[in-house]
C-alpha cells in the first residue's frame, strides 16, 4: 500500500501525480492512529508428569505335591518242580546242563530289582516378564474466555470494521 503523506505534494513526481488516488487509499489518507488495543485469549497448555501408579511383586514360590509313579521291578523265584520216576531208571538231577553228583552242592542266585527314587530340578516352563505402553487419548473440559472489542457509539458516529485481512501491518 502506498503511504501519500510522504508524497510529493508539488506534483514534481510524475508518477505519483498522475495517478490519481483510488477511494480507499483516500480513507486511509484521512485516518488518524488512535491507539491499539490487545485482545486476548486463553489457551489450553498440558503438562504431563510420569507418576507411579502402583507395583507388582514377584516371587517364586514352592508347591510341594505327592505323587505315585508305577515302577515295575522283576524278582526271580526258584521252582522245585518233581517228575515222576524216570523210565531209564536214572534219577539224574542236572543244573545248567551238568549233571549233579550225590552229596555235590551247588548255589543258584536268585535276583530281584530294587527301585532308588532320587529328584531332578528341570527347567519345567519359561515365564517371560516384560512391560509395554498402552496409549490412550482422553478428552478434558475447559472453559477459555476471549476478549472482544464491543463498540457502543454514542451520538451521531459513524463506525466502519474491517476483517483483521483487510487491515495493512
Amino acid at each position: 500500500m502506498t503511504d501519500r503523506r510522504n508524497d510529493d505534494r508539488d506534483g514534481l513526481n510524475p508518477t505519483l501525480a498522475s495517478t490519481p488516488p483510488t477511494q480507499h487509499e483516500v480513507e486511509v489518507q484521512d485516518m488518524q492512529l488512535q491507539g491499539v488495543i490487545e485482545l486476548r485469549e486463553e489457551r489450553l497448555i498440558v503438562h504431563k508428569e510420569r507418576e507411579v501408579a502402583g507395583s507388582v511383586a514377584l516371587t517364586r514360590e514352592v508347591r510341594r505335591e505327592t505323587v505315585q509313579v508305577p515302577v515295575e521291578l522283576v524278582t526271580e523265584v526258584l521252582v522245585v518242580e518233581h517228575l515222576g520216576s524216570g523210565a531209564e531208571g536214572g534219577h539224574a538231577i542236572t543244573l545248567d546242563g551238568t549233571p549233579l553228583a550225590p552229596g555235590e552242592r551247588r548255589e543258584l542266585v536268585v535276583y530281584r530289582e530294587e527301585a532308588q527314587v532320587e529328584k531332578r530340578v528341570v527347567v519345567s516352563e519359561q515365564v517371560k516378564i516384560s512391560k509395554r505402553q498402552v496409549v490412550e487419548t482422553r478428552t478434558f473440559d475447559a472453559t477459555l474466555a476471549r476478549e472482544e472489542l464491543v463498540v457502543d457509539p454514542q451520538g451521531d458516529v459513524e463506525v466502519t470494521e474491517r476483517p483483521p485481512e483487510a487491515l495493512d501491518r
